[in-house]
């Protein structure tokens, strides 16, 4: 069972984004990617960083993903959807260019919590019994913020700057 989980999204290649990252997240279990992994023209090194992960790596595939980034990453990406089941908390993960259709999906499943990217902005808001999480781009940032990730924990979930500061907290 997982006891804290790192979550990333729009990464479009950067690897510097991705080591950051890790070094934020320090010791977790596992990695929720929201998808926009690599971008094909970037050849920076990240896929080969994510390969050489110790923790399972759950990619929900994005709107920039193409089957030939598939070829470089032995974690898969096929799927537009990832669900998890952790700590007793269904957890679904999904890019968010659509975002109405996620919406509805994990509020028919009673989904705890839902993680999203695409936006490249970091939000973590609460509807009703579901939390919905976007951890904000770790390469592009858009809005105010600077480039982020989120942690979860068994009793909170944090977006943090890839610099460590906090931007965003909730207990749930």
């Amino acid at each position: 069972m997982f006891s804290r989980l790192g979550v990333i999204a729009d990464t479009h290649g950067h690897a510097d984004a991705w080591e950051k990252a890790l070094n934020i997240w320090g010791n977790i279990d596992a990695i929720l990617h929201a998808g926009d992994v690599l971008k094909s023209n970037l050849n920076t090194g990240l896929a080969q960083c994510i390969n050489a992960s110790s923790v399972p790596v759950l990619i929900a595939k994005g709107n920039s993903d193409f089957p030939r980034d598939q070829e470089e990453l032995r974690w898969p990406i096929l799927s537009p959807y990832v669900t998890v089941w952790w700590q007793g908390r269904m957890i679904l993960v999904s890019h968010g260019n659509n975002f109405s259709q996620v919406r509805k999906l994990a509020l028919l499943a009673n989904a705890d919590l839902v993680v999203t990217g695409h936006t490249h902005i970091g939000s973590l808001v609460r509807e009703g019994y579901t939390f919905f999480l976007n951890p904000g781009s770790a390469a592009l940032p858009r809005g105010r913020d600077p480039a982020s990730v989120a942690i979860i924990e068994e009793n909170e979930i944090r977006i943090v700057t890839l610099e460590g500061q906090l931007l965003h907290r909730e207990e749930w």
